[in-house]
């Protein structure tokens, strides 16, 4: 093969058709709106915590105490969640992948819509008899929704591979803006509303509009122009692992057949690798990096006053956390995702110096330990301003959008055409596994540095 650093991709030498085609952008926005939407399903689940919190309380204790099903919300989540989601990533990345087709989209955009519209009816329903099963069901939809996102962010990333680079660029900034959006969606039913049980409805019901919005994008997306210019290549990736859906059917030749397509496919997702490693591994450090510091250990934070007795205000107690640390890490994270679509230093030859800029950001480990945690371990507390917090905030989260969305845009690129879509799905694996790996991390660094405090919203009035 040649050097595919130097060799041209299909998608490159049709830019200027796309451009003039597409001379409004929809088509980058609809990628936007379907980044957006990707990952929004799950942002809703966390986001509500507090509706899940109220209706896993036990009438029978104190308000002052948490049930164990409250406490344990957040943990099941993650678990039942990132499990699911990995397993899932792993499987239709190494059996079926990348096989773009709609129905797998259509179909998963479909079950999400499902899983919400059944938490939705949760809302009405008094479930103090039988938590415990709410808190089953729950975490079920849950796992059944992290499946149908993996899958469905397969085939997204798969399509966008296959197309010019700003195209990713757009959906992985969509998928920025999602976070963006839910957290202001917090900070106003915080403002706007007492009601926990009104705000979860709300929550849900824009959860539910994006997603068919989402349909809609990707009908639209369907039958542009885009995908007719790439509709041959991205063709022949289909036909190209086609065989692997149907290697079910038992015959006397089923076994070699599908001996053989694996082999294949083996070998193009080493080649991939080969070709795309210092990207594979800078995205999987990204993201391990910043799980395991956002959101459970950057949630405790406390405002920087000099001493541990300061007023209880509505600042103080709902909203610093919301509007320092949720707003803007996903603020920073959406512009750095965008700044890369206009500077893309290091250049896409210089893999390893991406490589090391994203293991550098492990640095923001002890910065954080400087800042306004309530820790038992008896690690100093130098950093006695907001705004010192707000600017590491800010640093933290505008590498993390930029280190993640170069190497996505750089991945492809490195290959020829027709590997572009087993490179979008090779990424999307070391998203998942960071995430996965980095969650995990997350309670080592809470441990490390000795989190005594519980949350002062563990019960509700």
């Amino acid at each position: 093969m040649d050097s595919p650093s130097h060799s041209p991709r299909v998608s490159t030498t049709s830019v200027p058709l796309v451009l003039a085609v597409d001379g409004h952008s929809w088509s980058y926005w609809a990628f936007v709106w379907l980044g957006l939407g990707s990952l929004l399903p799950f942002n809703f689940f966390i986001t509500a915590d507090p509706y899940f919190r109220y209706k896993l309380h036990d009438s029978k204790t104190p308000n002052s105490s948490a049930s164990r099903l409250e406490l344990s919300y957040e943990n099941a989540v993650t678990l039942s969640t990132s499990v699911p989601n990995l397993i899932a990533t792993i499987l239709v990345t190494f059996v079926c992948v990348p096989y773009i087709h709609k129905y797998r989209i259509y179909s998963s955009l479909s079950g999400i819509a499902i899983c919400l519209l059944i938490c939705f009816a949760f809302i009405f329903v008094n479930v103090n008899q039988w938590r415990e099963v709410f808190f089953i069901v729950t975490m079920v939809l849950v796992m059944i929704q992290g499946v149908l996102c993996a899958i469905l962010l397969n085939c997204f990333f798969s399509l966008a591979s296959t197309l010019p680079s700003r195209y990713i660029q757009g959906f992985v900034a969509g998928q920025a803006l999602g976070g963006v959006s839910v957290v202001l969606c917090s900070i106003a039913s915080i403002l706007f509303s007492n009601d926990i049980s009104v705000s979860a409805a709300i929550y849900f019901l824009l959860a539910l509009f994006v997603v068919v919005s989402n349909l809609l994008t990707y009908v639209y997306v369907e039958k542009s122009h885009l995908l007719q210019i790439y509709s041959s290549s991205i063709q022949e990736v289909n036909n190209e692992h086609e065989p692997l859906l149907h290697s079910s059917i038992l015959d006397d030749n089923a076994i070699d057949s599908l001996n053989i397509t694996a082999l294949a496919l083996r070998q193009r997702l080493m080649v991939a690798y080969k070709h795309t490693k210092w990207n594979f591994l800078g995205i999987f450090l990204t993201f391990v990096c910043t799980l395991s510091l956002f959101p459970a250990y950057m949630s405790k934070i406390q405002p920087a006053y000099p001493s541990i007795d300061y007023p209880h205000t509505l600042w103080t107690d709902r909203l610093y956390t919301q509007v320092m640390t949720f707003l803007l890490f996903n603020v920073g994270d959406t512009l750095g995702r965008m700044i890369s679509a206009k500077i893309q230093i290091p250049s896409l030859l210089r893999a390893r110096l991406l490589f090391f800029i994203c293991l550098l950001r492990f640095i923001f480990i002890p910065l954080f330990g400087l800042c306004h945690f309530p820790n038992t371990n008896g690690f100093p507390y130098v950093f006695k301003n907001d705004f010192i917090y707000a600017s590491i905030v800010l640093l933290f989260s505008l590498s993390h959008g930029y280190c993640n969305s170069l190497n996505m845009m750089y991945a492809p690129r490195r290959v020829h055409a027709q590997l572009s879509s087993t490179v979008g799905a090779l990424m999307l694996m070391a998203l998942t596994s960071g995430i996965f790996v980095g969650s995990l991390l997350s309670y080592g660094v809470v441990a490390l540095y000795g989190d005594a405090q519980p949350p002062d919203n563990l019960h509700f009035q």
